[in-house]
């Protein structure tokens, strides 16, 4: 794991660029640099070392005496990978993965990538051929910005680097920021908050030569995903079948992702997801006979008007259960305007929240020692863990399970709202057919009807969910700790996209499969939960209380938020019973401005 910035000139590179960059993300790669000059371009890396701990796995690395790489991500299956290449005939210095991507382009060329499981972002020039070939994994688990003009092509895992460069002229996205203001952030689109710079895609690759990344770089596509449109009904023999199989790929996806020389924790925050991954992970560590106590990472709100945030009651739960040493933190309110700055610095955009529960997260694990955590991202977006959810559910079952159904989901809290236009709207369409369905609906929501659930559930995973990955690496990377993702292991993804519907929502539950995969393996408070949270912070407490003033403060600096917003009244509207969501975006997007835009000062 760690950072990667370098650029390609149409003429003669400059060298003195690259190592501005470098420094730029040293977090991402604090345990060492390195830096690679052609004529023609430059090659950096920031290291942070989490496999062969050795020099011979030091980047940009070499190999054949053809290629060179800068890489950064984790390929989980590197030694079977290895075995595989050793028995063709290549051999290995080291024990580190980035040989093994080389060794596999050198073999099966792009299609290499279909081989690979894990997370990466890499730029590999051949010499010989005289191409560069870069690619970034399935769900863009790790950054890849790049800028391209006639005269440079400029890349890194993180703006920052781009800008410290000096050869791009910074400034703000307007179009992208006011889309923000009004919808949120969209990780998985190619603009970016910073004008004129974007996101390489994932499951994308480029493989050219210097002129095409200099016009206009086409990217192919090499990974798509497919998924099971089926009204299948609930039949419980097959429902056990597939819980089996789910809980056997996670396993093995976490088996996988424990492949570390350094020490590994994991992400805890009470729920269903982070516990099933802190449960696999202890029965890993237990098969291996490794003595020492296993380490999770909360953050509690047990202060008084926060506690509606708290989920140390099932965190405290399991620890007791697995015999596993929680570490817990309560983000401070006093320490929020200082925290905030540091989350939007590492962030590089405009986030949805103040994402204060994952950024403490993470600074207990640095605080600890940890290095690699092992968490629990991706499994609601597969599962159907989210009550929006069922709308979509409702749509995808037989008339008569549909009647069944609400009744069963009457029961879980906070969610009858949403059941009931639901339940009447699905309704309507087995009535009046979906076209008319599709007219109502949108007159009254303004929107399209969400689709059949496992399509709604594929769009998630293709947009929502890349933006929370986005989150996860940054805020991650931000404290120096790489964070890996069993449930977004591209074979566990595979399976449950062809998962009927039926199996992921039944008799009122969400994500039932992964609740009967986990029966009598964790405790039933947390199996069988139905009051989901999800890392709630109480931005509403901090916010429309003793922060109040410094809130204000901060939104009405901003000339870039007055542009975006002319007519916005910050203080009428954080006393507004709306959402808070809306306002904190504003509050974002100022400190975003001060940051990157007014400020000249660098965050620490």
């Amino acid at each position: 794991m760690c950072g990667i910035a370098g650029y390609i000139a149409n003429q003669v590179a400059d060298q003195s660029p690259l190592k501005n960059m470098t420094d730029a993300i040293i977090h991402r790669g604090p345990d060492g640099e390195g830096h690679y000059y052609a004529p023609d371009f430059a090659l950096g890396h920031r290291r942070l070392a989490i496999i062969d701990l050795s020099e011979a796995a030091t980047q940009p690395m070499h190999y054949l005496d053809r290629y060179v790489i800068t890489y950064n991500g984790e390929v989980y299956n590197h030694p079977e990978l290895r075995e595989e290449l050793k028995s063709y005939g290549y051999s290995f210095n080291s024990e580190s993965d980035t040989e093994v991507i080389l060794a596999s382009y050198d073999f099966w060329g792009v299609d290499c990538l279909n081989k690979f499981n894990g997370m990466w972002a890499f730029i590999l020039y051949d010499t010989q051929d005289q191409q560069f070939f870069i690619a970034r994994d399935r769900f863009g688990k790790k950054p890849l910005y790049y800028t391209h003009t006639a005269d440079h092509f400029v890349f890194c895992s993180e703006v920052k680097g781009i800008y410290a460069s000096g050869l791009v002229e910074k400034a703000p996205n307007k179009s992208y920021l006011k889309k923000y203001l009004e919808n949120g952030p969209k990780e998985y689109e190619a603009e970016t908050a910073f004008a004129n710079v974007y996101r390489f895609p994932f499951a994308h690759y480029f493989l050219g030569s210097k002129e095409q990344l200099l016009n206009q770089p086409n990217f192919t596509r090499y990974w798509e995903l497919t998924s099971n449109t089926s009204k299948e009904r609930f039949c419980p023999n097959k429902a056990k079948e597939y819980a089996q199989q789910y809980y056997d790929l996670l396993a093995d996806a976490v088996k996988l992702r424990l492949r570390a020389d350094v020490k590994i924790g994991s992400a805890l925050s009470g729920g269903l997801d982070s516990s099933s991954i802190v449960y696999l992970v202890n029965q890993q560590l237990k098969a291996q006979g490794k003595a020492e106590l296993q380490e999770t990472f909360s953050s509690v709100y047990k202060s008084d008007g926060t506690q509606d945030c708290d989920e140390s009651e099932f965190i405290d739960l399991l620890a007791k259960e697995l015999n596993v040493n929680s570490n817990q933190i309560e983000p401070q309110e006093q320490d929020v305007s200082a925290e905030h700055q540091k989350v939007i610095w590492a962030m590089e955009t405009p986030p949805e929240s103040t994402c204060m529960s994952g950024w403490h997260t993470f600074m207990k694990v640095k605080q600890i020692g940890v290095k690699v955590t092992l968490d629990g991202q991706g499994a609601d977006e597969q599962l159907a863990g989210y009550f929006p959810y069922i709308a979509s559910y409702l749509t995808s079952i037989s008339l008569l399970d549909l009647y069944k159904e609400f009744f069963y989901f009457l029961k879980i809290p906070r969610a009858k709202k949403t059941l009931l236009l639901s339940f009447l709207m699905a309704n309507f369409k087995f009535i009046f057919g979906n076209k008319a369905y599709q007219v109502v609906f949108k007159k009254l929501k303004g929107r399209q009807p969400p689709d059949v659930l496992n399509l709604e559930l594929m769009s998630s995973i293709n947009k929502g969910l890349i933006t929370l990955i986005h989150y996860s690496d940054h805020v991650s990377m931000g404290h120096s700790i790489e964070s890996r993702m069993p449930f977004m292991d591209y074979r566990l993804v595979e399976f449950l996209a062809q998962v009927p519907a039926c199996y992921k929502m039944h008799n009122g539950w969400t994500k039932y499969l992964a609740r009967l995969a986990f029966d009598k393996k964790l405790p039933d408070e947390i199996t069988w939960r139905k009051d989901k949270m999800g890392w709630p912070i109480p931005e509403g407490h901090w916010f429309k209380g003793n922060l109040k003033d410094w809130f204000i403060n901060i939104t009405e600096q901003s000339c870039l938020l007055k542009e975006l917003s002319p007519n916005g009244n910050i203080t009428q509207e954080l006393e507004s019973k709306e959402t808070i969501t809306k306002v904190i975006r504003k509050l974002n997007i100022a400190k975003f401005d001060e940051l990157f835009f007014t400020s000249r000062s660098r965050v620490s």
